[in-house]
Order: structure tokens, then sequence, then C-alpha cells
């Protein structure tokens, strides 16, 4: 298959730190809502909307947390899996270079060309 594949290590970088974001404004919503439940947080039409939010969209939030934590773990990985090939791949092109550095040289000397 010939085509051209990038991947932007910074991107990656960025959606881990927003799927963790999510995850913590996501609890700490929830969490605000189950400390107001008996509490005042408004008219009673606010209370008992925000009381009823939250019966009916724990379970669904808890989920998507879920489902963020656990994205967010697998984007890392492959994150960092990118980055330890860049790197290893760079690795490998500097050794290469200073292989050909060195027989260049080797083939200067041998041959009387200065630099």
């Amino acid at each position: 298959m010939a085509g051209y594949f990038h991947v932007d290590i910074d991107v990656l970088a960025s959606t881990v730190r927003s799927l963790k974001n999510s995850e913590q404004v996501l609890g700490d919503a929830m969490k605000a809502l189950e400390n107001a439940g008996d509490g005042d947080i408004g008219t009673t039409g606010l209370n008992d909307a925000a009381e009823s939010f939250q019966r009916s969209w724990k379970f669904g939030i808890e989920r998507i947390i879920d489902a963020a934590t656990t994205t967010a773990e697998g984007v890392s990985k492959c994150h960092d899996a990118y980055v330890s090939a860049d790197s290893a791949f760079a690795n490998a092109v500097n050794q290469a270079a200073q292989v050909v550095d060195a027989q260049g040289t080797a083939a200067d000397n041998a041959v009387g060309v200065q630099r």
C-alpha cells in the first residue's frame, strides 16, 4: 500500500490532556451535584432538576468517565510508542550518518583529499 501516513505527536499529547481534563470536569460536576443533593442550590425547581439530573445521569456519566479514562490510556500508549519509534529512527539515522562520514573521511585520507 503506497501512501503517506503522518502522526502529529503533539496532537496525541494534547488529546491525552483533553481526555484527562474531561474526566476531571465530569467527575467534579457529579461530585458537586451529589454534595448539593439535599442542599439549596437555587429555587425549588432548580433543586429538583439538579437532583433529577444527578439520579438520571449518574450511571451514564460514570460510563463516559470510564470511557474517557480508557481512551486516554490507549492514546497515551500510542503517543509513547510513536515517540519511542521516532527516537529510535533518529538514532539509527545519526548512527548511519556517522558511519558514512567516517567511511568518507577514511576514503578521502586514502587518496589524499584535504578538507
